[in-house]
């Protein structure tokens, strides 16, 4: 009878690696995401053929789990090895080094085969996908010739392992000896954390001097609940506690919102000088009375957050706002990297003394 069972897994199984294998041949996959599909693929079989083959069965389930290990393994060895990373990964309040969970798959492979599964089931318009696929690979592609291998929150965040008592923050440091001067805390969208995002932000401020800090809270990003609040606010705690006393806000779709909403309380946040929205924006009234400066980064064709309604949300705001409108859709950050960072650069030299030109536009 154990047999059968473990033959039923192995169908069960079958499904979604399959699904992966097909899109395997249509997207390009890391020699990681190779590996781990290989692996699986070999225990698959081993499942499979456990009524009838009981011998063959067993070496091909342990070999695929050998091939799954060595992989997971050299990942983390690779990982440890690095001890001077340009993007590493803290776990917050405490300060300490991120989770090892957090090495073991490429997040290349993670967004890219996730965003195509999301179209299939209908989560973004054919506009949105077009070109999303090409724009990933060029941006993961740039954070390789600076770092080989980068942890991302993502298992973290599908494993519900976010809370305010312990949260993964990625953290990109300027290329400068010095202690940064100032701060971007970035707050991603729906979905959850992406460490590229966060990359792509981050290149528009380590030319000020200026450290990027990308916090994690659920997949659905959603900051206005009190845990997304309290995350952020030990954030600001993580900032100020660096010995950083000036920094911005700023956040991406449900994370722009999330500052939206939680706008009347941050007017008193002390050290807070500046607010940036991508493509989420809303609560004229409150961000007017924070007495911040705002900027505004608006895709021309987002479906999602409509440019309408930003630039009247702009208009509300008045003189303290600065409003960019870029032709581009909803997913601006990886499809116009160097246009959102040409705005967000431009907007923080009104602040920030440039010192540092390691961008180029």
């Amino acid at each position: 009878m154990f047999p059968y069972l473990l033959c039923l897994l192995g169908i069960l199984l079958a499904v979604p690696v399959l699904a992966l294998v097909a899109l395997a041949f249509k997207l390009p996959i890391t020699i990681a995401g190779i590996g781990y599909l290989s692996g699986s693929v070999l225990v698959i079989a081993g499942l499979l053929l456990a009524p009838w083959a009981h011998t063959y069965s067993n070496v091909l389930a342990v070999t695929g789990v050998i091939v799954i290990s060595l992989v997971a393994s050299l990942r983390l060895v690779l990982a440890w090895q690095d001890t001077a990373p340009s993007i590493s990964m803290t776990t917050l309040p405490q300060g300490n080094g991120t989770h090892w969970v957090n090495y073991l798959l490429d997040e290349q492979d993670s967004l890219i085969f996730g965003e195509e599964l999301f179209h299939l089931i209908g989560g973004d318009s054919a506009s949105e996908h077009e070109n999303i696929t090409s724009a990933l690979l060029a941006g993961y592609s740039e954070m390789r010739a600076r770092q080989r291998l980068f942890p991302s929150p993502i298992v973290s965040t599908y494993l519900n392992l976010q809370r305010p008592t312990h949260f993964d923050a990625v953290v990109i440091e300027p290329e400068v000896d010095d202690l940064p001067e100032f701060a971007v805390i970035f707050l991603h969208g729906y979905m959850g954390n992406v460490t590229a995002q966060c990359w792509e932000i981050a290149e528009a401020v380590r030319m000020f001097g200026g450290v990027t800090v990308c916090p994690s809270t659920g997949w659905r990003g959603d900051w206005w609940q009190p845990q997304g609040e309290a995350i952020l606010q030990a954030t600001f705690e993580y900032v100020r506690g660096r010995g950083v006393q000036r920094f911005y806000l700023g956040g991406f779709s449900n994370g722009g919102s999330g500052i939206s909403r939680l706008a009347p309380q941050l007017k008193n946040e002390s050290g807070l000088k500046g607010l940036i929205f991508i493509d989420g924006i809303h609560n004229s009234t409150a961000i007017r009375e924070t007495g911040l400066p705002v900027l505004i980064i608006q895709g021309a064709q987002d479906e999602r957050m409509l440019a309408t309604q930003a630039r009247q949300v702009a208009e509300e705001i008045g003189t303290s706002g600065t409003y960019v409108e870029l032709n581009g859709d909803h997913f601006l950050i990886m499809k116009q990297p160097r246009l959102v960072q040409d705005a967000i650069a431009t907007w923080l030299e009104m602040f920030e003394q440039r010192k540092y030109a390691t961008t180029q536009y």
